[in-house]
């Protein structure tokens, strides 16, 4: 069983922010990531995955280029997609001298702003990694986190 949730409309402007996630639940045996990243093997870049296990099942996230087109292409090959889930947003940072994971934790604390997981991106952007975040809001973390410096990665970032 492979369930993709996603939101209904993840047809943002280019440039736009926050990220959009695809969440893909799959049986935990060998083989279903692969079958997951062959469906978007071409025509897509994977700038980031996580995955979690849970007993029987998985869960992969994900970040790619053009997410509405992924997600279609995904439910082409077989998968099942959920039509809504409220949390496909996402907020993704570039990791920098600067700006550290230290740091960045601290502002969205200090601004009670819950991080409900992370993860870092597979690929470099500007010649940095990305810590992708959850968050209880992720708009305000974003701006809480522009206004400390932070540079927010947007659609553009991942063409």
């Amino acid at each position: 069983m492979v369930a993709i949730y996603r939101q209904v409309d993840l047809q943002p402007s280019v440039g736009e922010m926050p990220l959009h996630q695809l969440s893909v639940f799959v049986e935990n045996k060998p083989g279903c990531m692969a079958r997951v990243l062959a469906a978007l093997e071409n025509g897509f870049r994977v700038f980031a995955l996580s995955i979690a296990e849970a007993g029987e099942f998985g869960l992969i996230r994900l970040i790619v280029s053009e997410p509405e087109k992924a997600a279609d292409t995904l439910e082409s090959a077989g998968f099942h997609l959920a039509k809504a889930r409220k949390n496909v947003e996402v907020v993704g940072v570039l990791l920098t001298n600067e700006m550290k994971l230290s740091k960045i934790a601290k502002h969205l604390s200090d601004n009670a702003i819950n991080i409900d997981y992370t993860y870092c991106t597979s690929s470099f952007i500007d010649g940095c990694l990305a810590l992708i975040l959850r968050t209880d809001d992720p708009k305000r973390a974003e701006d809480i986190l522009a206004s400390n410096g932070a540079r927010i990665l947007t659609r553009d970032d991942l063409s």
